[in-house]
């Protein structure tokens, strides 16, 4: 299914990059990247390996240059042997660190992880994600509430903080769904309101719609129905938003989350939590 719906064939690869190679085996890797019927495809595997020790003490070593350099978090001024000596203390992270990524992201939120779980305990992924976009949050709060005050304008930094995230819910839920981990913003002036507004971002004012696409039927010559798309994307980036200002751009009017797992865990929080809020009608 894999090869012929993304047409393989018309590509002429000669090298294929796969992530997750730990839930493919060889007998996948044939059905899925080339042909069934093609039984004697020879091919070179290569593999990137997981960080060493000593390029995990390298990478501690750059990230707390680079936070000194930048004044990054509150807590620039740690030296690699407090976190290298913090990090003892909660064995099971070791095993994630060897990923560079999630190495970031555990040295990011280290000093506020330690503040909520005492030495010893057994951290998950779950959690290391968690507390990552809870300070990725805060800090775009903090940020937008600062500049705001220069202006002389009030804000309520925790309404703002409910604001992005559910926001991050909603677009990351709106990317699974479409497949793509990219959302364009649309800067035709039509679809701009006329109508300027003082509020800070219309997710606090109003309730996002439960259709994701509105549809319109348009008829052709021929009297063939014809299903107009209106932007999906339009919702998330209405004149007045400031909350893609906790994405990151990646071009003209393109934006995406910090990593696709991150876009990838407000996706399934959102669908646990309409899981949990879900309540049976019983009148039908």
């Amino acid at each position: 299914y894999f090869y012929d719906r993304f047409n393989l064939n018309q590509w002429n690869a000669n090298i294929i990059i796969s992530c997750r190679s730990h839930v493919l085996n060889d007998q996948h890797i044939q059905q899925i990247f080339f042909n069934s019927n093609n039984h004697f495809i020879k091919t070179t595997m290569t593999y990137l390996w997981p960080f060493s020790k000593e390029q995990m003490r390298g990478y501690i070593h750059k990230f707390v240059q680079i936070n000194h350099k930048n004044q990054i978090c509150h807590y620039s001024n740690w030296t690699p042997q407090q976190y290298e000596e913090t990090l003892q203390n909660y064995p099971n992270l070791h095993k994630m660190m060897e990923e560079p990524f999630l190495l970031r992201l555990i040295l990011t939120v280290l000093p506020s992880l330690m503040k909520q779980h005492s030495i010893g305990t057994n951290i998950s992924k779950v959690q290391v994600y968690e507390a990552f976009n809870q300070q990725w949050i805060d800090f775009h709060v903090q940020n937008i509430s600062n500049k705001l005050a220069e202006l002389r304008i009030q804000t309520n930094p925790n309404k703002i903080k409910s604001a992005f995230q559910q926001y991050c819910h909603d677009l990351g839920f709106q990317m699974f769904i479409q497949g793509t981990q990219i959302a364009t913003e649309n800067d035709n002036k039509e679809h701009e309101s006329d109508k300027i507004s003082s509020k800070l971002d219309p997710i606090m004012e109003k309730e996002i719609k439960n259709s994701d696409e509105k549809l319109e039927m348009k008829t052709n010559e021929t009297k063939v129905p014809v299903i107009k798309t209106q932007d999906i994307w339009e919702r998330y980036f209405t004149g007045d938003s400031v909350a893609k200002y906790v994405l990151r751009r990646v071009g003209d009017n393109k934006y995406q989350f910090l990593h696709k797992s991150c876009q990838e865990y407000y996706a399934a929080q959102k669908i646990i939590f309409d899981i949990l809020l879900w309540k049976p009608n019983i009148a039908n």
